[in-house]
């Protein structure tokens, strides 16, 4: 799956595939032609922006999702928060639509929630931009909005994970 960027120069055996997305606006037809990827992975991580979305189509979802509420998110009674961490391996991760914390001026403010919560990996949405990069050690992914047709898929070996954006038309 991960041909040219397997990360095979960071990585000892691939431990985690996390499918991530974000930005869903009710685009149901994307959201079900990735179905057969997200079940193939280990992991669903959705950054917000269609949990009503994610909320009705979870019977069809194979695998543990991490999830969180975005900005339009609003009006839904679920006990889902806008915030989330989690551990994949030795790796803690964070997870934020990043609205609360307006990342659409910069990460700076993420940055710091990140290294106060001791997280190195961050995966959050809100910008419809995919990114992947690195920032003082703390490793930054944004799936892009799925709406517009970008999602995300990341292998780890439980220390170091690889990202790369993902296209469906």
């Amino acid at each position: 799956m991960f041909n040219s960027l397997d990360g095979s120069a960071v990585l000892g055996k691939i431990a985690y595939k996390i499918a991530v997305i974000s930005d869903i606006h009710h685009d149901l037809i994307r959201l079900e032609k990735i179905f057969p990827i997200i079940n193939s992975a280990d992991y669903l991580v959705f950054c917000g922006d269609g949990l009503a979305d994610i909320m009705m189509a979870r019977g069809r979802i194979t695998v543990p999702i991490v999830c969180v509420k975005g900005n339009n998110d609003i009006g839904l009674n679920v006990p889902v928060s806008d915030l989330a961490s989690v551990a994949f391996g030795q790796t803690k991760a964070l997870v934020t639509h990043g609205h609360k914390i307006d990342v659409r001026k910069g990460i700076g403010n993420l940055l710091g929630m990140a290294i106060m919560k001791e997280c190195r990996l961050v995966f959050f949405g809100h910008t419809h931009t995919y990114m992947d990069f690195v920032n003082s050690g703390v490793h930054f992914i944004n799936p892009g909005a799925l709406c517009m047709g970008s999602y995300a898929l990341v292998v780890g070996d439980g220390v170091n994970f690889v990202g790369r954006q993902c296209i469906i038309n």
